[in-house]
């Protein structure tokens, strides 16, 4: 799996946007640390999880973000 910086995925972003759809994976490295992948499909991100290199999100991250964007 290819490291990235975060400043190279935002550059970048079509192209390497581009590559994941066509099955590659990206490791991309943030300034605080809390590192995030960027993976073609569910059966990726499942893997990665199950080999450890990876770590599920907290689905309530996502549920605080809707109701908050959705907020009047």
């Amino acid at each position: 799996m290819e490291k990235i910086t975060l400043e190279q995925l935002e550059s970048n972003f079509d192209s390497i946007f581009d590559r994941v759809e066509k099955g590659e994976s990206f490791h991309i490295l943030t300034p605080d640390g809390k590192d995030v992948m960027m993976v073609p499909s569910e059966e990726a991100i499942k893997a990665s999880i199950e080999a450890g290199i990876a770590s599920p999100m907290d689905d309530d991250y996502f549920k605080l973000y809707q109701e908050t964007a959705e907020a009047p």
